[in-house]
């Protein structure tokens, strides 16, 4: 069976770029060996710091491609776009085949060059061309897009981001690089409206949110988001906690899991955890099912730490139970839970567990309705998730005088 070699490299904060690590691929198993360049370096650190630690030797594991690779890749939305442009088979599109075709744009600060192939580089959009771009998506979707050109231009636009909603990454009017979402021709509420509530939601109740604003041009409203895995001219790596688990798909997994993990790795345990804590009462107040493994992560500025919260958003796919548990719940925690034993699991007293919760409860309670509507988001859409809301708070708040 022919292996594929990948060097693997690191944009560092400064632009430079180092040779991190080799890749090597063989049908179901993959082994990675740090450069010599690397861990000879101050610059060192563990690309995954629970199943990558630097060392000497290589590792090697009986799967397509370790986690924290895979990572770099995007979910459906760019996937579909890579298969499309470059015409690849099924077989092509193996995650491990796929890192050949990433640009600057990917997630993250690791590149990938195939043995004996030319870097795949992409032409540069600006937050200009959000609008055409934003057309080309929905042609993409609906099946109608027979412009080789512009599927071109799409399909650089798109970089690596993961989701499944169209967005592009594009060079906004600072000269930095932005993420852009574009409503989808599956979206059933306004998922650019809702979005931006939750976010401003977020930042109010104490959360670390990327910035953003809102664009509405050519009758199309999008979201754009400042890229947080970027600094200046150079990138911050990254690593979602579905990786640091090690873990394959959505299993059942734990909110209490990925505080085990916090505790493991972060350089500001204290802090992250109650960062956690915090954005898992949010998720459990606005109804936010879509919380997997995926939508978590961990980057490193010397040393690792919980990235800002991204994908916040309501029940909006009507799934009615979360993708990860609390504890022992798939849908939200009660008050006792919350400030007890959740709160022991993530190393937080009883008293500052129930602050965390009535400050979060408070925000979203108090503001929901005012908020939605300073994005636009329709009445009868503020009115449907305002009663998961209530039910949440409720649940969050009942019995307050015995925590």
């Amino acid at each position: 069976m022919k292996s594929v070699f990948y060097k693997v490299n690191l944009t560092l904060d400064d632009g430079s770029i180092m040779h991190v690590g080799d890749l090597v691929l063989t049908g179901d198993r993959c082994a990675f060996r740090y450069s010599n360049e690397f861990n000879d370096s101050s610059h060192l650190f563990p690309i995954d710091p629970i199943n990558l630690t630097p060392d000497k030797h290589a590792y090697e594991v009986n799967k397509v491609l370790f986690g924290v690779f895979e990572d770099s890749l995007p979910d459906a939305w760019g996937r579909s776009l890579m298969a499309r442009r470059f015409a690849l088979s099924h077989a092509a599109q193996s995650p491990h085949l796929l890192l050949q075709y990433l640009d600057y744009k990917a997630i993250g600060a690791l590149s990938y060059e195939l043995e004996g192939h030319m870097t795949y580089a992409a032409e540069e959009e600006s937050i200009h061309s959000v609008v055409e771009l934003a057309q080309a998506a929905r042609a993409f979707e609906e099946g109608d897009m027979q412009d080789d050109v512009t599927l071109q231009r799409l399909f650089n636009a798109a970089g690596s981001p993961g989701g499944a909603h169209p967005k592009a990454s594009v060079i906004g009017g600072d000269g930095l690089l932005k993420l852009v979402k574009f409503p989808s021709i599956s979206d059933r509420y306004d998922i650019t409206g809702l979005e931006a509530s939750c976010l401003t939601l977020a930042g109010m109740a104490g959360m670390r949110v990327p910035g953003f604003s809102v664009m509405e041009e050519g009758g199309i409203k999008m979201l754009c988001l400042d890229r947080f895995d970027r600094i200046g001219e150079g990138c911050r790596h990254m690593i979602s906690m579905q990786s640091l688990l090690n873990v394959s798909g959505f299993y059942h997994s734990t909110y209490v899991q990925m505080a085990d993990v916090v505790r493991t790795v972060s350089s500001n345990p204290s802090g992250d955890l109650q960062a956690l804590f915090r954005q898992m009462i949010f998720n459990a107040v606005i109804g936010n099912t879509d919380d997997h493994l995926k939508n978590f992560s961990m980057y490193y500025r010397d040393g690792y730490a919980l990235t800002p919260a991204y994908d916040l958003l309501p029940d909006v796919n009507q799934n009615h139970a979360h993708t990860l548990s609390f504890d022992h719940s798939d849908v939200g925690p009660r008050r006792s839970e919350a400030t007890g034993t959740l709160a022991a699991r993530f190393k937080i007293n009883t008293s500052m567990a129930a602050q965390i919760v009535d400050e979060v409860v408070e925000i979203v309670a108090t503001n929901w309705r005012a908020i939605c509507m300073q994005h636009d988001v329709p009445v009868a859409e503020i009115n449907h998730f305002n009663l998961y809301i209530e039910r949440q708070v409720n649940k969050l708040t009942a019995g307050m005088g015995a925590s």
